[in-house]
């Protein structure tokens, strides 16, 4: 037990390696317990990131050399942000808040602890975490490198030698620090990223809409994924980190600190946090990143958007299929199948076999709530087409991959679509709030 809790408290080092760039002037809009969130999530984008280098190099990984490495990365780019006139004008002053304001953290917070209860009690554990995530973090932090051996064995069928790094990088840290791998400590993965995603969202989602919709809104999505996180048994695996990375990263976008390179930059490392922990993240930075130039052209600098945006998620991405590469383990994502290799007579038994899986155990509510929420919304903007176009991007490019391979793909479809799908309705809660409000310049 004693190990399990030392496992966990571990990653307050992640918060600590981000926290020298979240001390920017550029993000001292954004609430204290917002940059905790965000420094939580840049860190660890950093301190995975250089497990991947150290591991590129064959240098072996030492936790407190790589969240030094994370700490001086994260100074050095608050370096390289400081010419910036950053310090934006304060959002309007608002009323201080009462009770009813107030009443949304509640539950959240409460929706995070319902969530520790269930994962404690073993009832939301994630297959994933038993069959790969958790034996591939102990093979990793035995062998206090990325295990190529490992990851190469004929033998563990399941292992997914090519999803990127991120999560099992993390998990292997951990497991470093305690000296052995946890497993139910492992499951508390999920109310602790849930509760990084209720510090992080109100702040940010707060310079683009009211502060009470901000925080209504930020409920509303910690307590949808909570509620999702359990009725998929996703405690354990990899969707939690990328719930944080995508949600947050959205949330940037849409609102004014997009406007800035601070903004961009933070919004950069969260899109190579998405990228790294999943292999749809890819797809999701990808969506995101033409969206955003798409809607708010006007109002940026495109070249520089592009840079900020995606030299973190190049950086990341090259050094891990340089690994991958040079210790032949994979090319690419070649493993997923010809591109043009579709089965469109499959169609209709794909939506047939997604419609059933979003209807049962309930799964449509917490999809339905933040749809409602988006039509229903007083006043909207045309910043609403990047959180809906990611949605719309994602949920067609997984009809397109359930047509490829042979068989029926029913059963793959009833374990995995729910999964796919579950930042969804984030999106179209973050797409409810969007006004042209936040488009205001920020100084």
């Amino acid at each position: 037990m004693r190990s399990g809790y030392l496992w966990l408290a571990s990653f307050a080092l992640l918060p600590l390696a981000g926290w020298p760039l979240l001390a920017h002037a550029g993000y001292r809009r954004f609430s204290l317990a917002s940059r905790i969130g965000l420094a939580f999530a840049a860190g660890a984008v950093l301190l995975s990131g250089w497990m991947t280098l150290l591991a590129l190099a064959g240098i072996a990984w030492r936790p407190a050399v790589l969240v030094a490495l994370a700490l001086a990365t994260a100074f050095l780019l608050r370096l390289a942000l400081s010419p910036e006139r950053a310090d934006a004008p304060a959002p309007p002053r608002e009323s201080a808040p009462g009770f009813l304001d107030r009443s949304p953290l509640l539950l959240a917070a409460i929706s995070v602890a319902a969530v520790f209860a269930a994962s404690a009690s073993s009832t939301a554990t994630s297959p994933d975490l038993l069959l790969f995530w958790g034996p591939k973090a102990q093979a990793f932090a035995a062998a206090r490198t990325i295990d190529t051996p490992f990851l190469r064995n004929p033998d563990l069928l399941y292992m997914h030698p090519s999803y990127p790094p991120l999560v099992t990088n993390l998990l292997a840290f951990a497991t470093q620090i305690a000296g052995r791998f946890p497993w139910g400590a492992a499951t508390l993965t999920l109310p602790a990223l849930l509760a990084m995603l209720a510090l992080a969202l109100p702040g940010v989602l707060a310079l683009a809409a009211p502060r009470r919709l901000a925080w209504a809104a930020s409920a509303l999505i910690v307590a949808t994924l909570g509620y999702l996180g359990h009725a998929l048994s996703i405690a354990g695996n990899g969707d939690p980190w990328l719930w944080v990375f995508e949600i947050v990263a959205i949330a940037i976008l849409v609102g004014p600190a997009a406007l800035t390179r601070a903004g961009q930059l933070l919004a950069g490392l969260l899109l190579a946090g998405a990228v790294t922990a999943k292999v749809e993240g890819l797809l999701f930075a990808l969506a995101a990143v033409a969206l955003f130039l798409l809607v708010r052209r006007k109002e940026i600098r495109i070249g520089r958007a592009l840079v900020l945006l995606l030299a973190p998620s190049t950086v990341s991405l090259a050094a891990w299929f340089s690994f991958e590469a040079a210790r032949q383990v994979f090319f690419g994502y070649e493993q997923y199948g010809r591109f043009l290799d579709v089965h469109w007579d499959r169609l209709p038994l794909v939506l047939s076999a997604i419609g059933r899986g979003f209807w049962s155990a309930g799964r449509a509510l917490p999809f339905l709530l933040p749809l409602a929420a988006l039509l229903l919304a007083p006043s909207r903007s045309r910043f609403l087409w990047l959180p809906v176009g990611v949605s719309l991007v994602l949920g067609l490019f997984s009809v397109f991959t359930y047509l490829h391979g042979v068989g029926d793909p029913s059963e793959w479809i009833d374990w995995s679509a729910g999964r796919i799908f579950s930042a969804i309705p984030a999106f179209f809660t973050v797409a409810a709030l969007c006004r042209e409000t936040s488009a205001r310049p920020l100084g």
